[in-house]
This record gives C-alpha cells, structure tokens and sequence, in this order.
C-alpha cells in the first residue's frame, strides 16, 4: 500500500503536468509585466511573421534598393519607409511577446534582434532624409542616396546571415 502512495505521488508530480504551454507563458508574462498581449500575438504567428520578411518581404526591399534608390524620388522613399517601419513595429510586438514569454526572440537572441532592428531604423531615417531634402536640380543623386544605400546593403546582410543560421540549424 506505502509502494502505491508514492507511485501515485509521483505520478501527479511528473514533469508533464507541471511544464506551461504557451497560453500558461502567455498568462504569467500578461500578469507578471501588466500588460495584455493582442489576441493575435502566439509563437507562430510571430515566427511567420518573421519567416515572411526574411524570405518574401525582402524581395520588395531588395527590388527598391537596385530599382528605385537610385533616383531619389520622394514618394518611392515614403512608401517604402512605411513599410519598414510597419514590419519593425510588428516584429519588435512579435520580439516583445517571445521574450516576456520566454520562447526566445524575433531573430534568435537579444544581439542579432537589437542589431537588425537597429539597422531597419537607421534605414528608414536614411529613407527619410531623402523625402525631406530641399530639391537641388544640380545635386549628384549618388551622393544623397548612398547613406541609405550603405544601410540598406547592411540589412540584407544581416538578414542573410540570420537565414543562413536559421538553415545550418534546420529551421528554415
């Protein structure tokens, strides 16, 4: 009879019924930090959101970058500098909720998220220097758009490393 007592004690004590899901990290991240995360917010959601801008939304970054740049004209610079501030903000809420939830981050650590979203920021003010500079019709436009040329060849290198890490470890 002692023998069933502790079969049964350590049965309700095994690790299965103490581990906490993500809607249990979810609750206890809300509470510990007061907040209320969007009902939309969970691991995948977030992971999709930054498997699409890895590999899909860059494409559109890319195709500005060799396309459009060059020509410094404003409205091209406006619209694609809402767009990366749009997908800063929803991988930054995405890097928020993994971390206070700890389930990791947005691009696998604190460095390499702080990094690319640091460099997303830097392009998007190099984005908004353009839209906001005086119009010179003698002006070199090379030389207004390098510094959001250099920035913007700085994230697709981060990003490229970050996939390929991703790739060296099966996840992508």
């Amino acid at each position: 009879m002692k023998h069933l007592w502790v079969f049964i004690t350590l049965l309700a004590c095994a690790p299965w019924t103490l581990a906490c899901d993500e809607t249990c990290k979810r609750s206890q991240a809300e509470a510990d930090n007061n907040i209320k995360f969007a009902s939309y917010l969970n691991a995948k959601y977030c992971a999709t959101t930054t498997k699409g801008f890895i590999l899909q939304e860059i494409k559109s970054l890319k195709a500005y970058r060799e396309k459009q740049l060059s020509t410094g004209h404003r409205g091209g610079a406006k619209n694609i500098r809402n767009f990366i501030t749009q997908r800063k903000e929803w991988l930054s809420e995405c890097d928020k909720y993994l971390d206070l939830t700890e389930q990791g981050r947005v691009f696998y650590d604190k460095e390499s998220t702080d990094k690319i979203i640091g460099t997303m920021t830097a392009v998007s003010a190099e984005l908004k220097k353009i839209m906001m500079r005086p119009q010179n019709p003698d002006e070199i436009l090379d030389v207004v758009t390098a510094p959001a040329a250099e920035q913007f060849d700085l994230l697709f290198a981060q990003l490229e490393e970050h996939k390929l890490m991703l790739q060296r470890k099966g996840q992508l």
